[in-house]
């Protein structure tokens, strides 16, 4: 039921000495599409948690275990198909990829999720979106950071920072693809 923890220093006013126990849930994906309610581990996983990290814990030492912050982040891409590729199947192709990629438990590089604080470069996208089969050429990419209770989106960027200890989450991909003439 837990994918991915990390431990890292309690910052903030009365947490010397405590450590914050950042629990990313396993959740299931179509495709890499998740909704962001799957993202929050269940009371009982954190509670189970916590009661663990309190039998080995040194003494004296504060244990915070919660969900990490996730960083929501939209891209709105578009691509020229090759010669005889279905535009269609392009688009789910690429659609699919980006979320994917952008997974919190299966994405980045390796597959094996996105590393905690790395921010997401515009470069990676066109890199990520050339490589798919049937693409002549990536036009244009434009990423937007995405707040995943409200919806709202931020201004476009080249580079999208995400805080040391949050994760990356796919929010509302957009792809465009126009067939060669």
């Amino acid at each position: 039921e837990v994918a991915r923890v990390r431990a890292v220093a309690a910052t903030g006013d009365g947490s010397d000495g405590a450590v914050r126990v950042l629990v990313v849930p396993a959740v299931a994906s179509d495709r890499g599409r998740i909704r962001f309610e799957q993202l929050v581990p269940a009371q009982q996983t954190l509670e189970r948690v916590t009661r663990r990290l309190d039998e080995t814990r040194l003494v004296g030492t504060r244990v915070i275990v919660e969900p990490p912050v996730y960083r929501g982040v939209t891209v709105v891409a578009r691509l020229r198909a090759r010669p005889r590729v279905d535009p269609q199947r392009l688009q789910e192709d690429a659609l699919a990829e980006l979320y994917r990629y952008f997974h919190p438990t299966e994405g980045g590089q390796d597959g094996t999720g996105w590393p905690f604080g790395r921010p997401v470069h515009s470069g990676e996208v066109y890199a990520a979106l050339q490589r798919l089969r049937g693409t002549e050429l990536v036009e244009e990419v434009r990423v937007f950071g995405a707040d995943p209770v409200t919806g709202e989106r931020g201004k476009a960027t080249d580079r999208l920072e995400v805080e040391r200890d949050a994760l990356v989450f796919s929010y509302e991909h957009q792809v465009l693809v126009e067939a060669s003439v």
